[in-house]
């Protein structure tokens, strides 16, 4: 059943929202996001590891899934992806 045909609203995943993720349940230091919005995370040096673990936190708390090569991206890209056909 869709969105509308329940009433229910989605949540905006945001760049904010990617960052949290990543700090609270990857472990990663908050402060590599500082001036880099533009690096993807591997340049940041996430590892695939803590994709993995955004991929799972994003379809737990908002339904949606996210690339495997999302570790290629920005924090941007993934919240727009995340944001798709939504």
């Amino acid at each position: 059943m869709s969105v509308e045909a329940t009433g229910e609203t989605r949540s905006v995943v945001t760049a904010a929202t990617i960052r949290e993720i990543l700090v609270e349940r990857a472990g990663v230091d908050p402060d590599v996001f500082t001036g880099n919005e533009l690096l993807s995370l591997a340049e940041l040096q996430i590892d695939s590891l803590a994709v993995l673990e955004l991929q799972a936190v994003l379809v737990e708390r908002f339904g949606v899934e996210i690339p495997d090569e999302s570790v290629t991206m920005t924090v941007g890209e993934i919240a727009a992806v995340a944001n798709e056909d939504r």
